[in-house]
This record gives structure tokens, C-alpha cells and sequence, in this order.
């Protein structure tokens, strides 16, 4: 259903507005989410579940040290995974991530001539 390999992708939070999360990996099998990557706030590790049927995935991010993160989202029909995160009672905000996409060599934008 989703591929494995490098994703990237942003969460909002109130006080840090809209943070990316550089390329990750993700991998996904049987019904399993596992992946590392780093954000702005520290390196995390992924683990969770996905539903091979509907695509809904809940997913646990844990940054090394520090909290964990509830991820529950669903697929946008465009290839990404859009939902909400939560920190317990601390807070929640929306999410999207969705698979890099590499272009083969000659099929970058053109670029304007200044």
C-alpha cells in the first residue's frame, strides 16, 4: 500500500508554527510502520500499525531522551498521509508526510533567465 524507503513531511504545533521533517525512513510490511529521522526537536524513531484495507495508519514517534507523539492519519488520495498528532494532554496539530520523490537526471523544472 505506502512505500518503503525516504519520507518527508511537516507537523503544526501552536508555538512552533509549521516544522518539517527532513527525509526519513520509513518501512512498511505485515501491517508494521518502523523509521528513523530527525526533526527540530531531536532524532526520533517511528513504530505503528498501518490497515492494509483503508490505509489508516497510528503511528508512536519517539525522539531519543524526550516525549513521544501519537500519530493517526489516512491517505489524501494523492500518496500522502494526512491526520493529527497527539502529546497526551499537552496538545495536538495537524501532519502530513508523504514519499520522496526522486527525478531522473533532464527532468528538472525549467528555470526562468534572469
Amino acid at each position: 500500500m505506502y512505500p518503503s524507503g525516504e519520507w518527508e513531511g511537516f507537523w503544526v504545533q501552536e508555538h512552533y508554527g509549521r516544522q518539517s521533517m527532513q527525509a526519513f525512513n520509513l518501512r512498511f510490511a505485515d501491517g508494521r510502520i518502523t523509521g528513523r529521522g530527525r526533526d527540530v526537536i531531536a532524532p526520533f524513531a517511528f513504530r505503528g500499525t498501518y490497515d492494509e484495507r483503508t490505509g489508516a495508519v497510528v503511528m508512536v514517534k519517539k525522539y531519543l531522551r524526550r516525549h513521544t507523539v501519537t500519530y493517526r492519519g489516512r491517505p489524501d488520495g494523492e500518496g500522502c498521509i494526512q491526520g493529527t498528532w497527539h502529546i497526551g494532554e499537552l496538545g495536538s496539530g495537524p501532519f502530513l508526510i508523504r514519499p520522496v520523490v526522486r527525478r531522473p537526471a533532464g527532468d528538472e523544472p525549467i528555470q526562468e533567465i534572469g
